[in-house]
């Protein structure tokens, strides 16, 4: 008998399987069906185990094809996963029922999904890349010890190195930072704890269309490959959620607490840490280090993202996050010891190398806009491996919303002429989540200077 996994319950609508075609109106909570059509079913409005008859051939399950109404009914036979047509049902479903598909996929898979595949060899992280061994090639590693020794020789070695690594790769690895690093470890406990709860549960949090916050897949607009990764977001500032989201996925007070009070201080500190090397980047163009401290007011926006990659059973097939670059001002990122992130450089893929006591810090579009070209906003990606699962906790600067965005006078010369127009954060964000870089700077674009006319603009998007 075939075992499926019931995700969502379907309000209105129908479904065919093979030859079979099943109706099933708005009914109550709490309300069965059985003997539908010629084989007996039970659906419940709680997620479940739905047995289907022998009837119902592995033929039948591969021609099926499921129509959509409202809320997704998603069936998965896991010995038949390769084979079914889920990338259709993804494609069509809210984002409550395709992270529920997408989850199933990642955790009960034996063989990678088709909508799992990348059939373009040139977005595929390629082994030669990921096992790249050279001590030598790998992204800068800055030592700003002088936050807690007040040394202006360390600092001035640390700006003009920081500079140099932006400039270059636009990444570069942070070690002597000061965050303590059983917090940080203390958060990766948290972030393990949220993401072994059952579906259910962390569904409680699920990523509604139209906001960009609490727990689904990495999915971008138009994806049609799907990131074998799940993922969970929180918001900081400038007002936080951590709280409200504790409390839907762990009732018990205390429970809730600990997982926001630690993810809390965790961000505290590094969104401490951030400004800082906010600070140190600016005086590396030759700024007074509080030039953009209009972008660090009360209203400006700090979250942060928990990234979990499980093992994938063919990881040379797979993505763990498709190529970008991050639209923010900076990312600070503390990867676990399971090597995943890699930046390019040049034609090259470089594997970052883990460092637990070292955040990997790395220049957003907003920056390398603010610096009028001189940081670069650098394509990043995620690859995954058949071993062994990965957590990242990324953080995320950014300033309020209808902050203006706009390169200094000062770094504006006849050598080097303005390259971007003035916009607002917001702006930029509602672009950033439509046009996704994979080869370039495609986004970047549509604020050249020159193309302040030729652009139309673009419509507000949701924010996944």
């Amino acid at each position: 008998m075939l075992t499926l996994v019931l995700f969502a319950v379907v309000r209105t609508g129908f479904f065919k399987f093979h030859h079979l075609q099943y109706y099933r109106p708005a009914l109550p909570c709490n309300v069965s069906i059985s003997k539908l059509a010629r084989n007996s079913v039970s659906i419940t409005r709680r997620p479940g185990i739905i047995n289907f008859p022998k009837k119902l051939n592995h033929r039948g399950l591969r021609e099926s094809k499921i129509h959509i109404h409202s809320e997704l009914f998603v069936l998965v036979d896991n010995s038949m996963l390769q084979s079914a047509t889920m990338s259709a049902c993804v494609s069509e479903a809210n984002s409550t029922v395709s992270s529920g598909l997408h989850v199933a996929l990642l955790r009960d898979s034996k063989q990678l999904p088709e909508m799992f595949i990348e059939s373009d060899h040139n977005h595929r992280p390629s082994p030669d890349s990921r096992c790249l061994e050279n001590p030598n090639f790998d992204i800068p590693v800055v030592d700003i010890s002088y936050l807690t020794t007040g040394d202006a020789n360390q600092r001035a070695k640390a700006v003009a190195a920081a500079a140099k690594a932006c400039q270059t790769w636009g990444f570069f690895q942070v070690q002597n930072h000061g965050i303590d690093q059983m917090l940080t470890k203390r958060c990766e406990v948290e972030a393990h704890r949220l993401f072994q709860l059952p579906l259910h549960v962390k569904e409680r949090c699920h990523r509604a269309p139209g906001t960009s916050f609490g727990y689904g897949a990495n999915t971008w607009i138009n994806q049609k490959v799907m990131h074998w990764a799940e993922s969970f977001h929180m918001q900081l500032n400038p007002t936080s959620n951590i709280l409200e989201m504790a409390t839907k996925l762990f009732p018990d007070e205390s429970s809730s607490h600990l997982f926001s009070s630690t993810v809390e201080e965790y961000m505290k500190s590094v969104e401490n840490l951030a400004t800082q090397v906010l600070e140190l980047l600016t005086e590396g163009l030759g700024l007074e280090r509080n030039c953009f401290s209009q972008y660090l007011q009360r209203e400006r926006m700090t979250s942060m993202r928990f990234n979990f990659y499980p093992p994938c059973p063919e990881p040379s097939l797979a993505i763990g996050l498709r190529a970008h670059t991050d639209p923010h001002l900076l990312t600070i990122l503390h990867q676990d010891s399971v090597p995943g992130l890699q930046v390019q450089m040049g034609d090259k893929w470089v594997t970052v190398k883990p460092r637990l006591d070292c955040f990997v810090v790395n220049i957003g579009d907003l920056f390398q806009i603010l610096s009028n070209t001189r940081y670069k906003s650098v394509l990043h990606r995620a690859f995954v491996n058949s071993e062994s699962q990965r957590l990242s906790l990324a953080c995320f600067l950014n300033p309020p919303l209808h902050a203006t965005v706009v390169a200094p006078p000062e770094l504006i010369t006849p050598e080097c002429p303005q390259v971007y127009r003035p916009f607002t954060w917001l702006e930029y964000l509602k672009n950033a989540y439509l046009y996704h870089p994979t080869a370039g700077n495609e986004r970047h674009e549509r604020f050249y200077l020159k193309s302040m006319v030729d652009v139309p603009a673009v419509a507000p998007s949701s924010v996944h």
